[in-house]
């Protein structure tokens, strides 16, 4: 007689999969409600990210140095996984990043980080820190040519 009083094996299992389901269910509520919600964007404002093929972070590995990079390096730059050290501590020294993928954004806004150190700090011995946005890349010579005739500004792009 106690046997026929106890549930079928159907029926436990009917019963442990809605309270699997609705323990599913509660846990899909609270994460549905604990979001930031929608966001809304007035008229005049611009929603920030990140282009990828325009952007550099932590860790560095593979910039600059296999096919699949998006960036070129030149002169005496190098590549560490914490940072990017564009010379070494001496005078005379020119390194530069190059990225590959040309820009074709309207808007669009720069965002660096950098920090000088070594001996040279002290004294400010550095030849001086450049950011160019240019037409034409990776000229051999460092300088884009027309700035380096004596023309102080760059053209229209």
């Amino acid at each position: 007689m106690a046997a026929a009083s106890r549930p079928s094996w159907w029926q436990r299992w009917r019963r442990r999969a809605w309270a699997r389901d609705g323990a599913k269910l509660l846990l899909f509520l609270l994460l549905l409600g604990s979001g930031p919600g929608p966001r809304h964007v007035r008229a005049g404002q611009a929603v920030e990210y990140l282009k990828r093929e325009h952007s550099l972070s932590k860790p560095y590995q593979g910039v600059g140095t296999s096919s699949s990079s998006l960036w070129n390096l030149m002169g005496n730059a190098m590549v560490m996984t914490q940072y990017i050290r564009l010379t070494p501590d001496m005078q005379s020294k020119q390194g530069a990043l190059w990225n590959r993928v040309p820009c074709f954004l309207k808007d669009w806004e720069l965002q660096v980080h950098f920090k000088i150190h070594g001996q040279g700090k002290k004294n400010l011995h550095g030849d001086g820190l450049a950011i160019w946005y240019t037409k034409d890349r990776m000229q051999p010579a460092g300088i884009p040519l027309h700035l380096s005739h004596g023309e102080q500004r760059l053209p229209q792009l």
